[in-house]
Protein backbone atom coordinates (compact mmCIF):
# COMPACT_ATOMS: atom_id res chain seq x y z
CA UNK A 1 0.00 0.00 0.00
CA UNK A 2 1.20 3.15 -1.25
CA UNK A 3 1.47 5.83 1.76
CA UNK A 4 1.20 9.60 1.39
CA UNK A 5 1.59 12.63 4.09
CA UNK A 6 -0.42 15.53 3.42
CA UNK A 7 0.43 18.83 5.23
CA UNK A 8 -2.48 20.96 5.70
CA UNK A 9 -3.20 23.77 7.96
CA UNK A 10 -7.29 23.85 6.98
CA UNK A 11 -8.77 20.23 8.18
CA UNK A 12 -11.06 20.54 6.36
CA UNK A 13 -9.41 19.95 2.92
CA UNK A 14 -6.97 17.56 4.67
CA UNK A 15 -9.57 15.43 5.36
CA UNK A 16 -11.92 15.91 1.59
CA UNK A 17 -8.04 14.89 0.18
CA UNK A 18 -7.54 12.14 2.86
CA UNK A 19 -10.91 10.38 1.82
CA UNK A 20 -10.39 10.43 -1.92
CA UNK A 21 -6.88 8.71 -1.04
CA UNK A 22 -8.34 6.26 0.94
CA UNK A 23 -11.03 5.45 -1.43
CA UNK A 24 -8.32 4.57 -3.96
CA UNK A 25 -5.94 2.38 -1.40
CA UNK A 26 -3.79 4.52 0.03
CA UNK A 27 -2.59 5.18 3.53
CA UNK A 28 -2.88 8.42 4.80
CA UNK A 29 -1.04 10.49 7.04
CA UNK A 30 -1.87 14.31 8.22
CA UNK A 31 0.26 16.57 9.81
CA UNK A 32 -1.31 20.50 10.55
CA UNK A 33 1.27 22.39 10.50
CA UNK A 34 4.99 22.81 9.16
CA UNK A 35 7.38 21.93 12.07
CA UNK A 36 5.47 18.60 12.59
CA UNK A 37 5.08 17.97 8.53
CA UNK A 38 8.96 18.13 8.65
CA UNK A 39 9.61 15.90 10.87
CA UNK A 40 7.29 13.05 10.23
CA UNK A 41 8.82 13.48 6.39
CA UNK A 42 12.20 13.08 7.62
CA UNK A 43 11.17 10.15 10.05
CA UNK A 44 9.19 8.25 7.65
CA UNK A 45 8.74 6.88 4.11
CA UNK A 46 5.99 8.14 1.90
CA UNK A 47 5.96 7.56 -1.80
CA UNK A 48 3.75 11.15 -2.19
CA UNK A 49 3.36 13.99 0.26
CA UNK A 50 0.89 16.79 -0.52
CA UNK A 51 2.20 20.11 1.00
CA UNK A 52 0.74 23.51 1.35
CA UNK A 53 2.42 26.55 0.69
CA UNK A 54 1.22 28.49 3.63
CA UNK A 55 1.90 26.45 6.92
CA UNK A 56 2.48 27.80 10.95
CA UNK A 57 5.77 27.14 11.68
CA UNK A 58 7.85 25.93 8.39
CA UNK A 59 6.74 26.10 5.31
CA UNK A 60 5.92 23.67 2.28
CA UNK A 61 9.01 24.88 -0.02
CA UNK A 62 10.83 24.37 3.44
CA UNK A 63 9.99 20.97 3.87
CA UNK A 64 10.38 19.45 0.67
CA UNK A 65 13.90 21.42 0.41
CA UNK A 66 14.77 19.41 3.64
CA UNK A 67 12.86 16.03 2.71
CA UNK A 68 14.62 16.19 -0.73
CA UNK A 69 18.12 17.04 1.27
CA UNK A 70 17.88 14.31 4.28
CA UNK A 71 17.06 11.54 1.95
Amino acid sequence: MSRVLIVEDEEAIAEIEKDYLELSDFEVVIKSDGTQGLATALNEDFDIMILDVMLPGTDGYEICGQEREGK
